[in-house]
């Protein structure tokens, strides 16, 4: 059993080291450590996950470190729970990205 640090100030990248220190680690399958490991992520984090099914356990803790990023950039409106607001969960990042490209028939008009 993986001890619930999902209250604690602990980043992804501790929890990442945390997690991987284990011995737990060596005995279960890719799939059981992928559940483990996402259990015991912040409830905020576990949230903002763009999939319930990851192929590694790599990928789990890749996103988990790409939603982390995202909530630091976005103060939470209230002091309650933070939640993404975007409709297809993307990251931050990833519409900003977006937004910078802008729209080639919008250029020339005004």
């Amino acid at each position: 059993m993986v001890p619930d640090i999902s209250q604690s100030e602990m980043t992804v990248a501790k929890y990442k080291r945390f997690f991987y220190s284990l011995p737990m680690v060596g005995e279960r399958t890719e799939q059981q450590l992928i559940q483990l490991a996402k259990a015991g992520l912040k409830e905020e984090i576990r949230d903002g996950l763009e999939t319930e099914e990851f192929a590694t356990l790599e990928a789990l803790f890749e996103e988990a470190e790409e939603v982390e990023e995202g909530l630091k950039e976005t103060p939470p409106s209230s002091p309650g729970k933070r939640r993404r607001t975007s409709p297809d969960h993307r990251s931050n990042k990833r519409a900003r990205k977006a937004e910078k490209k802008g729209d080639p028939e919008d250029e020339g008009y005004g």
